[in-house]
Order: C-alpha cells, then sequence, then structure tokens
C-alpha cells in the first residue's frame, strides 16, 4: 500500500484504560483480522499508560480498515477519547502532530491530505471517493477541529525536520546497515515479521535513517 492521505479518528469511548489491545478486541469481535487503525494516541485516562504514548497498530504497509472507501489509500491514526465530549488532551496533540509530520515526511503526504474521518463527505462531494461512502460520523469529533490541525502540523513539520537532522551521517548510516542485516534475514524468523515491520516503519526509526 502507498498512502495519499493520513486519517485522523476518535475511539468514541469515554471509559478509562482504552488502548491498541482494547480496539483490537473490539475489531476482532467484528471479525476482523485485528486493530484497523495503524496508531493509536492514548489519553489521560489510563492507569498505565501516558498521556500521549503512542502505540502501532497495522504496519504502515498493510492495509487498514478504517475509513471505508479510503482505506487502501491512507493511514489510520485513533486518538483515544470520545471527540464529541472532549478535545484531545495537549500531549495527544503534542504526539499527534510530530507522528503525522514524520508519515508526511515519509510518504511525501501533503497537509491538505491530512483528514478527519467525517471529511470523507468532501472527497465524496469531489468524486474523489464514490458517494456511497459517505459517511454521517463526526469522528474525529465534534470539538476537534481538523483546519486547527491542519495549520498546527503546517508549523511542526518544519521542527520535526530539525530533529531529523541532528541525527548524525554515522548513525543514519549505521542504522542503516542494521535494518538491511535484519530484512536480509527476516525469513529466518516468520513469527517475528509483523513486529520487524512495526519497526521498521516506526516514525523514530524513518527518522534515523532518513
Amino acid at each position: 500500500m502507498t498512502p495519499e492521505y493520513i486519517v485522523v479518528h476518535t475511539a468514541a469511548f469515554n471509559g478509562n484504560n482504552c488502548d491498541r489491545d482494547m480496539i483490537d478486541r473490539w475489531h476482532k469481535d467484528r471479525n476482523w483480522s485485528g486493530i484497523g487503525y495503524h496508531f493509536v494516541i492514548i489519553n489521560n485516562k489510563h492507569n498505565s499508560k501516558a498521556d500521549g504514548t503512542v502505540e502501532n497498530g497495522r504496519p504502515t504497509n498493510k492495509t487498514g480498515a478504517h475509513a471505508l472507501g479510503l482505506n487502501s489509500r491512507s493511514l489510520g491514526i485513533c486518538c483515544i477519547g470520545h471527540g464529541d465530549i472532549n478535545d484531545f488532551t495537549p500531549a495527544q496533540y503534542e504526539s499527534l502532530y510530530r507522528l503525522v509530520g514524520k508519515l508526511m515526511s515519509e510518504f511525501f503526504i501533503p497537509v491538505s491530505k491530512v483528514i478527519g474521518h467525517r471529511e470523507l463527505n468532501i472527497l465524496a462531494d469531489n468524486e474523489i471517493i464514490s458517494s456511497r461512502y459517505r459517511t454521517s460520523k463526526s469522528c474525529p469529533g465534534k470539538k476537534i477541529d481538523m483546519d486547527f490541525i491542519r495549520e498546527q502540523i503546517s508549523s511542526s513539520v518544519s521542527h520535526t525536520d530539525v530533529e531529523s537532522s541532528q541525527v548524525t551521517d554515522e548513525t543514519r548510516l549505521a542504522m542503516t546497515n542494521a535494518i538491511a542485516v535484519l530484512q536480509q534475514y527476516r525469513a529466518q524468523f516468520p513469527n517475528a515479521q509483523d513486529e520487524l515491520d512495526e519497526f521498521i516503519h516506526h516514525p523514530e526509526v524513518i527518522a534515523m535513517t532518513q
């Protein structure tokens, strides 16, 4: 999959201790193969995970199940909480901006293609996707201003580039070589290949190898 869009979601759950594993169970209960989002960002209602923690869902090279009509062309990020009831936490926003900036850089996605789930309706209006994929959902929530998010991401992308540039050429080469070795021997570890893909496509690893 070559993503063209990044789609922001809310978990639409206002309870405690919601995370990647809980969503994975929800989606398996729907007879899906597992969690449909590529990333999950924890809020301040978890007893053991810090506010703003980013968890990996599906590897970014695998089609998600989060935005019907756009799944094969997009990455899905779910911010825990209920966007119709509460805004994302400051820590969630900080992680979201940083993560989206790195994904934009990796996959050459413009900020105009960072959208909320509800904005699939705009794509339908513009005949980018079929009208049958229109949604009645407010996701990522009535409290969430996607125009504001895009503005903040635009201003934060330059900071992400500065962080990446601080990695020395020697470190970048060492990381690239290490990943090449792991890829070379991946067939010998069939039960660890998904975890390897998650590591290789993690934003922090990508930032160190670009």
